[in-house]
């Protein structure tokens, strides 16, 4: 199986010049992890985009300021486990497509990769074998500016989120967070005092200046306000396909993993499931 049988072809862009503001808009509309960044007026391939670019500098407003140049890219033509390995190499969820000439022909994601192809997968593996038992955790009563800096300690995408009696009300993930998430502007101003060396009959001057800053800011409101309880799960019975296939369906990146009594033994992500390719 090729790249080209399984990537995305009507691939959403950002543009250069352009606004960071503009790039996360069609992030938060199109619900994706991240943006191919093109010149304006063609197809050449610039850099990408990611939520974590702009939860980490929310500052910036220049796009070509804030994306990465750097990008990992893949052909048509490359093999799927090629492209697989390179994905978890990188330690990234989605990498451009492009042609002879570096223009972006498509794109291929780790929710691609597992909704197309691990799906498909006639195996009796179940998911026990590649599901991660450390993760993170929140209560539901969390605030959400607490998870969100608990998501940020922990270099977690995603979070799972525990009822008043430790059972598993839902996920929160980064997607969840900024969609209610608020760009915010704060200006703080600065006086320098200034005047001539050694004249002690000047006059004191002061150079005001104003620092304007830009911020991501989520409302209010506890982890049960945004998320939904209806969760997609696993058993260490579902094999690889069926879980592939749960997370097509849904649409979701990770998947809890629950034994009989309900109780949480483990989680598995779309970039897990990939092992199966290679």
């Amino acid at each position: 199986m090729k790249v080209k049988d399984i990537m995305t072809t009507e691939v959403i862009c950002a543009e250069v010049p352009g606004k960071s503001e503009e790039a996360l808009s069609l992030i938060l509309k199109h619900n994706v992890t991240g943006l191919p960044v093109i010149k304006k007026g063609t197809k050449e391939l610039m850099g990408i985009v990611s939520k974590t670019d702009f939860a980490r500098n929310p500052d910036e407003g220049q796009l070509a300021l804030l994306m990465t140049r750097d990008v990992i890219t893949t052909t048509p033509e490359t093999d799927v486990s090629e492209a697989v390995k390179r994905l978890l190499v990188a330690g990234i969820k989605r990498m451009p497509v492009v042609d002879g000439d570096n223009n972006l022909v498509g794109i291929v994601t780790s929710e691609d990769l597992v909704w197309k192809a691990v799906s498909r997968l006639d195996s009796d593996e179940k998911v026990v074998s590649y599901m991660m038992k450390s993760f993170t955790a929140v209560w539901m009563d969390t605030p959400l500016k607490v998870a969100s800096e608990i998501m940020r300690l922990s270099g977690s995408r995603a979070l799972l989120v525990l009822d008043s009696n430790a059972k598993l009300y839902g996920v929160l993930t980064d997607t969840d967070l900024l969609k209610v998430a608020q760009l915010t502007e704060s200006t703080k101003k600065s006086e320098m005092s200034g005047g001539t060396e050694g004249d002690s009959w000047g006059w004191d001057s002061k150079n005001i200046i104003y620092i304007t800053k830009k911020r991501l800011e989520v409302p209010d409101k506890t982890v049960a306000d945004i998320i939904s309880e209806k969760v997609v799960t696993a058993t260490k019975g579902t094999t690889i396909g069926e879980c592939a296939k749960k997370m097509a369906a849904a649409r979701v990146e990770l998947v809890p993993v629950i034994d009989a009594e309900g109780n949480i033994v483990g989680v598995v992500r779309d970039v897990d499931l990939l092992r199966a390719l290679k």
